[in-house]
């Protein structure tokens, strides 16, 4: 029988969890590139993906202070998730909509898509060894 969770998994500082890292890069990286965009009032997706860029980063933060509560900590690392999906679809339509150069739109899209990867590998892992 596994244990209610494995305590030494846990005991380190959401700082240390790579998709943290990930996300809080992108999150900086993004921010940059998007204030050089003059805002606009139809440019509505600038200030949305920067929401949900840090919305993603955030929800890392506070699932991981819910993190003795398995259940809470995947709910918050699926709305992390969620947010990741949200500022690849604002990226994209940045991209499309010409105020995005081709080479930042890659760079963020494959960043955030990455990004998705690995926290639901991170939810699936905390599903396998945890009991939820």
């Amino acid at each position: 029988m596994r244990p209610f969770f494995v305590i030494k998994y846990f005991i380190v500082h959401y700082s240390e969890l790579r998709i943290y890292q990930i996300a809080k890069k992108l999150e900086q990286e993004l921010e940059r590139d998007l204030n050089k965009i003059l805002f606009h009032w139809e440019l509505g997706d600038v200030d949305q993906a920067k929401r949900s860029s840090s919305s993603s980063t955030t929800n890392i933060v506070e699932g991981h202070g819910r993190r003795f509560y398995v259940k809470d900590y995947i709910k918050f690392l699926n709305y992390s998730l969620a947010s990741s999906d949200e500022t690849q679809k604002h990226i994209h339509k940045l991209y499309t909509s010409h105020h995005l150069h081709k080479s930042k739109y890659e760079y963020f899209f494959r960043g955030y898509k990455d990004l998705s990867v690995r926290i639901l590998n991170y939810i699936n892992w905390l599903r396998n060894n945890c009991y939820t």
